[in-house]
Protein backbone atom coordinates (compact mmCIF):
# COMPACT_ATOMS: atom_id res chain seq x y z
CA UNK A 1 0.00 0.00 0.00
CA UNK A 2 1.57 3.40 -0.76
CA UNK A 3 2.28 5.54 2.21
CA UNK A 4 -0.09 8.24 3.29
CA UNK A 5 0.46 11.59 1.92
CA UNK A 6 2.81 13.80 4.83
CA UNK A 7 0.36 16.39 6.04
CA UNK A 8 2.10 19.86 4.92
CA UNK A 9 3.64 22.34 7.25
CA UNK A 10 1.33 24.94 7.61
CA UNK A 11 2.68 28.62 8.25
CA UNK A 12 0.51 29.68 10.99
CA UNK A 13 -1.84 33.12 10.11
CA UNK A 14 0.10 35.29 13.37
CA UNK A 15 3.86 34.92 11.06
CA UNK A 16 2.09 35.44 8.02
CA UNK A 17 0.74 38.60 9.71
CA UNK A 18 3.90 39.71 11.03
CA UNK A 19 5.49 39.10 8.03
CA UNK A 20 3.33 41.08 5.93
CA UNK A 21 3.54 43.67 8.06
CA UNK A 22 6.92 44.21 7.87
CA UNK A 23 6.78 43.98 3.80
CA UNK A 24 4.06 46.50 4.35
CA UNK A 25 6.23 49.04 6.46
CA UNK A 26 9.59 48.11 4.60
CA UNK A 27 8.57 48.51 0.75
CA UNK A 28 7.96 52.06 0.64
CA UNK A 29 11.37 52.46 2.73
CA UNK A 30 13.65 50.69 0.73
CA UNK A 31 11.60 52.34 -2.63
CA UNK A 32 12.21 55.68 -0.75
CA UNK A 33 15.79 54.78 -0.05
CA UNK A 34 16.67 53.65 -3.70
CA UNK A 35 14.56 56.37 -5.28
CA UNK A 36 16.29 59.11 -3.07
CA UNK A 37 20.04 57.63 -3.57
CA UNK A 38 18.95 57.97 -7.55
CA UNK A 39 17.73 61.49 -7.42
CA UNK A 40 21.13 62.16 -5.20
CA UNK A 41 22.95 60.72 -8.09
CA UNK A 42 20.83 62.32 -10.78
CA UNK A 43 21.53 65.59 -8.73
CA UNK A 44 24.90 65.13 -8.34
CA UNK A 45 25.39 64.03 -12.21
CA UNK A 46 23.55 67.53 -12.85
CA UNK A 47 25.41 69.85 -10.35
CA UNK A 48 28.64 68.43 -11.38
CA UNK A 49 28.01 68.93 -15.13
CA UNK A 50 26.82 72.06 -14.61
CA UNK A 51 30.17 73.06 -12.37
CA UNK A 52 32.20 71.54 -15.36
CA UNK A 53 30.68 73.69 -17.85
CA UNK A 54 30.92 76.64 -15.67
CA UNK A 55 34.47 76.55 -15.01
CA UNK A 56 36.22 77.43 -18.12
CA UNK A 57 34.72 80.83 -18.30
CA UNK A 58 35.35 80.64 -14.55
CA UNK A 59 38.89 80.20 -15.33
CA UNK A 60 39.39 82.32 -17.78
CA UNK A 61 37.50 85.30 -15.84
CA UNK A 62 40.11 84.67 -13.19
CA UNK A 63 42.88 84.99 -15.71
CA UNK A 64 41.48 88.28 -17.11
CA UNK A 65 41.43 89.40 -13.27
CA UNK A 66 45.29 88.24 -13.08
CA UNK A 67 46.18 90.24 -16.37
CA UNK A 68 44.03 92.92 -15.19
CA UNK A 69 45.78 93.47 -11.89
CA UNK A 70 49.47 92.77 -13.52
CA UNK A 71 48.54 95.35 -16.73
CA UNK A 72 47.43 97.72 -13.95
CA UNK A 73 50.44 97.14 -12.32
CA UNK A 74 53.10 97.67 -15.03
CA UNK A 75 50.86 100.63 -16.33
CA UNK A 76 51.51 102.07 -12.48
CA UNK A 77 55.20 101.14 -12.36
CA UNK A 78 55.63 102.27 -15.54
CA UNK A 79 54.08 106.10 -14.95
CA UNK A 80 56.02 106.20 -11.79
CA UNK A 81 59.47 105.07 -13.62
CA UNK A 82 58.85 107.72 -16.44
CA UNK A 83 57.99 110.43 -13.87
CA UNK A 84 61.08 109.82 -11.63
CA UNK A 85 63.51 110.32 -15.03
CA UNK A 86 61.87 113.98 -15.50
CA UNK A 87 64.65 116.01 -15.13
CA UNK A 88 62.93 118.62 -13.42
CA UNK A 89 61.93 116.22 -10.65
CA UNK A 90 65.50 115.47 -10.18
CA UNK A 91 66.17 118.94 -9.75
CA UNK A 92 63.94 119.68 -7.52
CA UNK A 93 61.62 122.57 -9.33
CA UNK A 94 58.52 123.73 -8.02
CA UNK A 95 55.09 121.45 -8.80
CA UNK A 96 53.45 124.22 -11.74
CA UNK A 97 53.00 121.29 -14.03
CA UNK A 98 51.82 118.88 -11.31
CA UNK A 99 47.74 119.88 -11.90
CA UNK A 100 48.17 119.18 -15.19
CA UNK A 101 50.25 115.99 -14.46
CA UNK A 102 47.00 114.59 -12.66
CA UNK A 103 44.66 115.45 -15.96
CA UNK A 104 47.23 113.76 -18.20
CA UNK A 105 48.13 110.42 -16.99
CA UNK A 106 45.64 108.23 -16.66
CA UNK A 107 44.62 106.81 -13.09
CA UNK A 108 46.34 109.31 -11.45
CA UNK A 109 44.60 111.37 -8.33
CA UNK A 110 47.84 112.25 -6.57
CA UNK A 111 51.36 113.68 -6.72
CA UNK A 112 53.34 114.71 -4.37
CA UNK A 113 57.50 115.75 -4.05
CA UNK A 114 59.20 115.09 -0.60
CA UNK A 115 62.86 115.91 0.64
CA UNK A 116 64.73 113.60 2.07
CA UNK A 117 63.39 113.74 5.42
CA UNK A 118 59.65 113.44 4.17
CA UNK A 119 58.80 116.80 4.24
CA UNK A 120 56.44 118.06 1.45
CA UNK A 121 58.01 120.12 -1.66
CA UNK A 122 55.32 120.60 -3.85
CA UNK A 123 51.87 118.33 -4.34
CA UNK A 124 48.62 118.00 -5.84
CA UNK A 125 45.33 116.41 -5.31
CA UNK A 126 42.29 115.52 -7.37
CA UNK A 127 39.36 113.49 -5.78
CA UNK A 128 38.64 110.09 -6.65
CA UNK A 129 36.25 108.85 -9.40
CA UNK A 130 33.37 107.51 -6.65
CA UNK A 131 32.89 106.17 -3.43
CA UNK A 132 33.55 102.62 -4.93
CA UNK A 133 37.39 104.09 -5.56
CA UNK A 134 40.61 104.35 -3.37
CA UNK A 135 44.04 104.70 -3.73
CA UNK A 136 47.01 102.75 -4.76
CA UNK A 137 50.64 104.45 -3.82
CA UNK A 138 53.39 104.01 -5.91
CA UNK A 139 56.53 105.95 -4.96
CA UNK A 140 59.78 106.29 -6.25
CA UNK A 141 63.31 107.56 -4.76
CA UNK A 142 64.57 110.52 -6.47
CA UNK A 143 68.07 112.21 -5.80
CA UNK A 144 67.37 114.36 -2.15
CA UNK A 145 63.75 113.33 -2.34
CA UNK A 146 61.24 110.49 -3.15
CA UNK A 147 58.09 111.13 -5.51
CA UNK A 148 55.05 109.86 -4.19
CA UNK A 149 51.99 108.65 -6.91
CA UNK A 150 48.27 107.40 -5.68
CA UNK A 151 46.29 106.15 -8.58
CA UNK A 152 42.38 105.49 -8.24
CA UNK A 153 41.75 101.99 -8.46
CA UNK A 154 38.24 100.32 -7.75
CA UNK A 155 37.88 98.98 -4.05
CA UNK A 156 35.99 95.83 -4.50
CA UNK A 157 38.52 94.54 -7.15
CA UNK A 158 40.17 92.54 -4.96
CA UNK A 159 37.59 91.32 -3.18
CA UNK A 160 35.58 90.20 -6.62
CA UNK A 161 39.01 88.59 -7.34
CA UNK A 162 38.83 86.34 -4.33
CA UNK A 163 35.26 85.73 -4.57
CA UNK A 164 35.83 84.07 -7.73
CA UNK A 165 38.74 82.20 -6.77
CA UNK A 166 36.86 80.65 -4.11
CA UNK A 167 33.38 80.09 -6.22
CA UNK A 168 36.00 78.39 -9.08
CA UNK A 169 37.56 76.27 -6.37
CA UNK A 170 33.73 75.36 -5.24
CA UNK A 171 33.01 74.11 -8.81
CA UNK A 172 36.10 72.09 -9.10
CA UNK A 173 34.61 70.35 -6.03
CA UNK A 174 31.23 70.34 -7.39
CA UNK A 175 32.41 67.83 -10.23
CA UNK A 176 34.05 65.94 -8.32
CA UNK A 177 31.16 64.58 -6.33
CA UNK A 178 28.93 61.82 -7.94
CA UNK A 179 26.66 61.86 -4.79
CA UNK A 180 24.38 64.23 -3.58
CA UNK A 181 24.12 62.56 -0.30
CA UNK A 182 27.09 62.17 2.44
CA UNK A 183 27.63 58.77 3.38
CA UNK A 184 26.50 59.43 7.10
CA UNK A 185 23.52 60.70 5.58
CA UNK A 186 22.83 57.18 4.23
CA UNK A 187 24.05 54.89 6.67
CA UNK A 188 21.62 56.83 9.02
CA UNK A 189 19.08 56.22 6.87
CA UNK A 190 19.70 52.62 6.80
CA UNK A 191 19.69 52.35 10.79
CA UNK A 192 15.80 54.20 10.45
CA UNK A 193 15.27 51.68 8.15
CA UNK A 194 16.34 48.57 10.17
CA UNK A 195 14.74 50.04 13.33
CA UNK A 196 11.78 50.40 11.56
CA UNK A 197 11.36 46.90 10.27
CA UNK A 198 12.02 46.07 14.06
CA UNK A 199 9.42 47.99 15.34
CA UNK A 200 7.03 46.55 13.05
CA UNK A 201 7.60 42.75 13.57
CA UNK A 202 7.45 43.59 17.21
CA UNK A 203 4.32 44.96 16.58
CA UNK A 204 3.41 42.62 13.41
CA UNK A 205 3.97 39.65 16.50
CA UNK A 206 1.54 41.98 19.17
CA UNK A 207 -1.38 42.52 16.57
CA UNK A 208 -1.06 39.26 14.98
CA UNK A 209 -1.22 37.08 18.35
CA UNK A 210 -4.22 39.10 19.08
CA UNK A 211 -5.98 38.72 16.33
CA UNK A 212 -5.06 34.54 15.82
CA UNK A 213 -6.16 34.21 19.63
CA UNK A 214 -9.61 35.38 18.64
CA UNK A 215 -9.52 33.64 15.62
CA UNK A 216 -8.45 30.75 17.49
CA UNK A 217 -11.35 30.88 19.77
CA UNK A 218 -13.32 30.63 17.11
CA UNK A 219 -12.41 27.83 15.48
CA UNK A 220 -12.62 26.37 18.93
CA UNK A 221 -15.75 26.83 19.51
CA UNK A 222 -16.41 25.44 16.05
CA UNK A 223 -15.17 22.35 16.77
CA UNK A 224 -17.00 21.93 20.16
CA UNK A 225 -20.20 22.77 18.41
CA UNK A 226 -19.16 19.92 16.02
CA UNK A 227 -18.49 17.48 18.68
CA UNK A 228 -21.61 17.81 20.13
CA UNK A 229 -21.09 20.77 22.21
CA UNK A 230 -23.87 22.48 20.91
CA UNK A 231 -24.02 24.90 24.36
CA UNK A 232 -20.12 26.39 23.21
CA UNK A 233 -20.54 29.68 22.38
CA UNK A 234 -17.43 32.32 22.05
CA UNK A 235 -16.50 35.13 24.14
CA UNK A 236 -14.80 38.10 22.22
CA UNK A 237 -14.65 41.44 24.65
CA UNK A 238 -14.52 44.71 22.47
CA UNK A 239 -16.87 47.05 19.78
CA UNK A 240 -14.35 46.05 16.93
CA UNK A 241 -15.39 43.86 13.65
CA UNK A 242 -13.58 40.71 15.39
CA UNK A 243 -16.38 41.24 18.49
CA UNK A 244 -19.39 41.61 15.83
CA UNK A 245 -17.91 38.24 14.01
CA UNK A 246 -18.13 36.87 17.29
CA UNK A 247 -21.84 38.07 18.49
CA UNK A 248 -22.55 37.03 14.38
CA UNK A 249 -21.36 33.61 14.98
CA UNK A 250 -23.22 33.14 18.60
CA UNK A 251 -25.98 34.40 16.96
CA UNK A 252 -25.75 31.68 14.43
CA UNK A 253 -25.32 29.30 16.45
CA UNK A 254 -28.36 30.51 18.71
CA UNK A 255 -30.64 30.14 15.06
CA UNK A 256 -28.75 26.53 14.55
CA UNK A 257 -29.95 25.95 17.96
CA UNK A 258 -33.18 26.97 18.09
CA UNK A 259 -33.77 25.33 14.46
CA UNK A 260 -32.04 22.42 15.16
CA UNK A 261 -35.12 21.84 18.14
CA UNK A 262 -37.52 22.98 15.65
CA UNK A 263 -36.93 20.23 13.56
CA UNK A 264 -36.27 17.56 15.85
CA UNK A 265 -39.66 18.67 17.53
CA UNK A 266 -41.27 18.10 14.25
CA UNK A 267 -39.84 14.97 13.70
CA UNK A 268 -41.22 13.95 17.10
CA UNK A 269 -44.67 15.58 16.33
CA UNK A 270 -44.44 13.76 12.63
CA UNK A 271 -43.73 10.48 14.74
CA UNK A 272 -46.48 10.86 17.28
CA UNK A 273 -48.99 11.44 14.11
CA UNK A 274 -48.17 8.20 12.71
CA UNK A 275 -49.13 6.90 16.06
CA UNK A 276 -52.35 8.71 16.44
CA UNK A 277 -53.19 8.07 13.05
CA UNK A 278 -52.81 3.66 13.85
CA UNK A 279 -54.04 4.04 17.41
CA UNK A 280 -57.37 6.04 16.32
CA UNK A 281 -57.58 3.29 13.45
CA UNK A 282 -57.49 0.22 16.17
CA UNK A 283 -59.16 2.20 18.54
CA UNK A 284 -62.21 3.20 16.76
CA UNK A 285 -63.01 0.12 15.30
CA UNK A 286 -63.95 -2.07 17.97
CA UNK A 287 -65.79 0.79 19.85
CA UNK A 288 -68.55 0.30 17.96
CA UNK A 289 -69.03 -3.95 18.25
CA UNK A 290 -68.14 -3.58 22.27
CA UNK A 291 -70.86 -0.50 22.42
CA UNK A 292 -73.29 -2.88 20.69
CA UNK A 293 -72.77 -6.26 22.73
CA UNK A 294 -72.69 -4.17 25.96
CA UNK A 295 -76.07 -2.72 25.13
CA UNK A 296 -77.34 -5.88 24.22
CA UNK A 297 -76.70 -7.57 27.12
CA UNK A 298 -78.46 -5.47 29.09
CA UNK A 299 -81.83 -5.36 27.05
CA UNK A 300 -81.52 -8.58 26.44
CA UNK A 301 -81.88 -9.47 30.16
CA UNK A 302 -85.32 -10.68 31.05
CA UNK A 303 -85.07 -11.72 34.46
CA UNK A 304 -86.13 -10.69 38.34
CA UNK A 305 -83.66 -10.24 39.93
CA UNK A 306 -83.54 -6.68 40.22
CA UNK A 307 -79.82 -6.06 41.82
CA UNK A 308 -78.49 -7.73 38.79
CA UNK A 309 -80.34 -5.84 36.59
CA UNK A 310 -79.29 -2.63 38.42
CA UNK A 311 -75.42 -3.79 38.50
CA UNK A 312 -76.10 -4.36 34.27
CA UNK A 313 -77.57 -1.07 33.91
CA UNK A 314 -74.57 0.84 35.86
CA UNK A 315 -72.04 -1.23 34.23
CA UNK A 316 -73.95 -0.55 30.30
CA UNK A 317 -73.86 3.13 31.82
CA UNK A 318 -69.71 3.25 32.83
CA UNK A 319 -69.16 1.23 29.10
CA UNK A 320 -71.34 3.88 27.19
CA UNK A 321 -69.12 6.65 29.08
CA UNK A 322 -65.78 4.98 28.79
CA UNK A 323 -66.72 4.62 25.31
CA UNK A 324 -67.48 8.20 24.85
CA UNK A 325 -64.19 9.57 26.34
CA UNK A 326 -62.61 6.36 23.91
CA UNK A 327 -64.17 8.42 21.13
CA UNK A 328 -63.23 11.49 22.05
CA UNK A 329 -59.89 10.60 22.44
CA UNK A 330 -59.78 9.23 18.96
CA UNK A 331 -61.46 12.22 17.56
CA UNK A 332 -58.36 14.13 19.41
CA UNK A 333 -55.58 11.36 17.47
CA UNK A 334 -57.28 11.96 14.50
CA UNK A 335 -57.27 16.13 14.87
CA UNK A 336 -53.57 15.16 15.27
CA UNK A 337 -52.44 12.96 12.46
CA UNK A 338 -54.60 14.74 10.25
CA UNK A 339 -53.76 18.04 10.24
CA UNK A 340 -54.15 19.89 6.94
CA UNK A 341 -50.93 21.43 5.22
CA UNK A 342 -50.15 25.58 5.65
CA UNK A 343 -51.41 27.46 2.84
CA UNK A 344 -50.46 30.66 3.91
CA UNK A 345 -51.44 33.98 2.11
CA UNK A 346 -51.62 37.76 3.24
CA UNK A 347 -54.26 38.03 5.73
CA UNK A 348 -55.17 40.65 8.31
CA UNK A 349 -54.51 39.64 11.64
CA UNK A 350 -57.43 41.66 13.39
CA UNK A 351 -59.63 40.28 11.19
CA UNK A 352 -58.38 36.42 12.80
CA UNK A 353 -58.37 38.04 16.24
CA UNK A 354 -62.05 39.71 16.14
CA UNK A 355 -63.75 36.67 14.96
CA UNK A 356 -63.47 34.90 18.79
CA UNK A 357 -65.31 37.37 19.70
CA UNK A 358 -68.15 35.07 17.57
CA UNK A 359 -68.09 32.45 20.20
CA UNK A 360 -70.35 33.56 23.49
CA UNK A 361 -68.08 32.01 25.60
CA UNK A 362 -65.12 33.14 24.50
CA UNK A 363 -66.39 36.88 23.73
CA UNK A 364 -67.26 37.83 27.79
CA UNK A 365 -63.82 36.12 29.12
CA UNK A 366 -61.26 38.29 26.36
CA UNK A 367 -59.75 41.68 26.08
CA UNK A 368 -58.18 42.91 23.08
CA UNK A 369 -55.42 45.47 22.88
CA UNK A 370 -54.43 45.88 19.08
CA UNK A 371 -51.35 47.89 18.00
CA UNK A 372 -52.30 51.58 16.50
CA UNK A 373 -51.76 50.38 12.83
CA UNK A 374 -53.56 47.54 10.99
CA UNK A 375 -50.50 44.44 10.89
CA UNK A 376 -50.83 41.60 8.13
CA UNK A 377 -49.54 38.45 8.66
CA UNK A 378 -48.68 35.43 6.10
CA UNK A 379 -50.81 32.84 7.07
CA UNK A 380 -53.52 29.78 7.22
CA UNK A 381 -57.01 31.46 8.56
CA UNK A 382 -57.83 28.64 9.47
CA UNK A 383 -54.99 27.02 11.61
CA UNK A 384 -54.00 30.31 12.79
CA UNK A 385 -58.14 30.59 14.42
CA UNK A 386 -57.30 26.80 15.53
CA UNK A 387 -54.14 27.43 17.59
CA UNK A 388 -55.68 30.84 18.72
CA UNK A 389 -58.91 29.08 20.17
CA UNK A 390 -56.82 26.36 21.80
CA UNK A 391 -54.90 29.50 23.87
CA UNK A 392 -57.70 31.11 24.56
CA UNK A 393 -59.09 27.92 25.81
CA UNK A 394 -56.85 26.84 27.88
CA UNK A 395 -55.93 30.48 29.50
CA UNK A 396 -60.07 30.25 30.20
CA UNK A 397 -59.60 26.77 32.03
CA UNK A 398 -55.98 27.99 33.72
CA UNK A 399 -57.78 31.27 35.51
CA UNK A 400 -60.95 29.63 36.20
CA UNK A 401 -58.84 26.13 38.06
CA UNK A 402 -56.66 29.33 39.92
CA UNK A 403 -60.49 30.71 40.98
CA UNK A 404 -59.75 34.08 38.99
CA UNK A 405 -62.43 34.61 36.49
CA UNK A 406 -61.27 37.77 34.87
CA UNK A 407 -60.51 38.44 31.66
CA UNK A 408 -57.99 36.81 29.01
CA UNK A 409 -55.55 39.79 27.70
CA UNK A 410 -54.73 39.52 23.40
CA UNK A 411 -51.70 41.91 22.31
CA UNK A 412 -50.65 41.86 18.77
CA UNK A 413 -47.60 44.00 17.61
CA UNK A 414 -44.97 43.84 14.70
CA UNK A 415 -41.11 44.43 15.20
CA UNK A 416 -39.47 44.56 11.60
CA UNK A 417 -40.77 41.22 10.23
CA UNK A 418 -41.98 39.72 13.01
CA UNK A 419 -45.38 39.55 14.18
CA UNK A 420 -45.83 38.55 17.81
CA UNK A 421 -49.28 37.57 19.48
CA UNK A 422 -49.48 37.32 23.36
CA UNK A 423 -52.12 35.75 24.83
CA UNK A 424 -52.31 36.36 29.10
CA UNK A 425 -54.15 34.41 31.45
CA UNK A 426 -54.65 34.90 34.96
CA UNK A 427 -53.93 31.02 36.35
CA UNK A 428 -51.11 29.89 38.37
CA UNK A 429 -48.35 29.97 35.69
CA UNK A 430 -46.17 27.48 34.14
CA UNK A 431 -43.60 25.82 36.71
CA UNK A 432 -39.73 26.56 34.77
CA UNK A 433 -39.57 22.52 34.74
CA UNK A 434 -42.84 22.21 32.64
CA UNK A 435 -41.71 25.03 30.10
CA UNK A 436 -40.58 23.07 27.63
CA UNK A 437 -41.72 19.69 27.86
CA UNK A 438 -45.49 21.58 27.98
CA UNK A 439 -45.17 21.42 24.13
CA UNK A 440 -44.78 17.36 24.26
CA UNK A 441 -47.64 15.41 22.81
CA UNK A 442 -49.82 14.14 25.91
CA UNK A 443 -48.07 15.74 28.37
CA UNK A 444 -50.58 19.09 30.29
CA UNK A 445 -50.39 20.36 33.53
CA UNK A 446 -54.39 20.66 33.68
CA UNK A 447 -57.02 17.95 35.89
CA UNK A 448 -58.60 17.58 32.36
CA UNK A 449 -57.28 17.58 28.46
CA UNK A 450 -54.97 14.82 26.32
CA UNK A 451 -52.22 17.13 26.31
CA UNK A 452 -52.70 17.52 22.19
CA UNK A 453 -53.72 21.22 22.25
CA UNK A 454 -50.16 22.81 22.83
CA UNK A 455 -48.51 20.31 20.35
CA UNK A 456 -50.35 20.62 17.28
CA UNK A 457 -50.74 24.74 18.23
CA UNK A 458 -46.65 24.49 18.20
CA UNK A 459 -46.47 22.55 15.21
CA UNK A 460 -48.86 24.85 13.35
CA UNK A 461 -46.83 27.62 14.63
CA UNK A 462 -43.54 26.20 13.29
CA UNK A 463 -44.97 25.12 9.75
CA UNK A 464 -45.92 28.99 9.47
CA UNK A 465 -42.54 29.87 10.16
CA UNK A 466 -42.71 31.60 13.41
CA UNK A 467 -42.92 29.75 16.74
CA UNK A 468 -44.85 29.57 19.94
CA UNK A 469 -43.17 30.04 23.71
CA UNK A 470 -44.24 30.40 26.63
CA UNK A 471 -42.42 33.47 28.39
CA UNK A 472 -40.25 32.80 31.42
CA UNK A 473 -41.69 35.84 33.32
CA UNK A 474 -45.16 35.81 34.56
CA UNK A 475 -47.48 38.05 32.21
CA UNK A 476 -49.09 41.16 33.50
CA UNK A 477 -52.28 39.56 34.23
CA UNK A 478 -50.01 37.34 36.74
CA UNK A 479 -50.29 34.30 35.16
CA UNK A 480 -49.10 32.34 32.03
CA UNK A 481 -47.93 34.46 28.94
CA UNK A 482 -47.98 32.33 25.62
CA UNK A 483 -46.48 34.17 22.50
CA UNK A 484 -46.76 33.51 19.36
CA UNK A 485 -44.45 34.40 16.13
CA UNK A 486 -45.71 34.74 12.55
CA UNK A 487 -43.78 36.15 9.29
CA UNK A 488 -45.45 39.74 8.77
CA UNK A 489 -45.67 40.62 5.06
CA UNK A 490 -44.06 44.20 4.23
CA UNK A 491 -46.70 46.86 3.21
Amino acid sequence: MPNPPRPRRRVSLQVKLAFALVLVVLAPLLVSAYLVDQLGKVAANFASSEAAARQEPMDRALTAYRELFDTTKRLHAEIADRLARRPDFLAGETEEDLPLLLEREPGLVRISLQRADGSPVASATRPLPGPAWREKVVDRELPGGRLVLAFAVRASLQDEYQELGTALDGARRVAQIRSALPEGYRITFLVLISLAALAAAGLGVVFSATVTRRIGSLVETARQVSGGALEARVELRGSDEMAELGSAFNTMLDDLDGTRRQIAYLQRIGAWQDVARRLAHEIKNPLTPIQLAVQQCVSSYRGDDERFARMLRDTGEIVEEEIAALRRLVDTFRTLGQLPKVEATPLPLAEVIEELHLDPQMAERIELVPPPAPITVRADKLLLKRVLVNLVENAIHAGDEAGDKGDVVIRWTVAGTTVTVTVDDRGKGVAAADRERIFEPYVTTKATGTGLGLAIAKKIALEHGGDLAVADAPAPTGGARFSITLPAVET
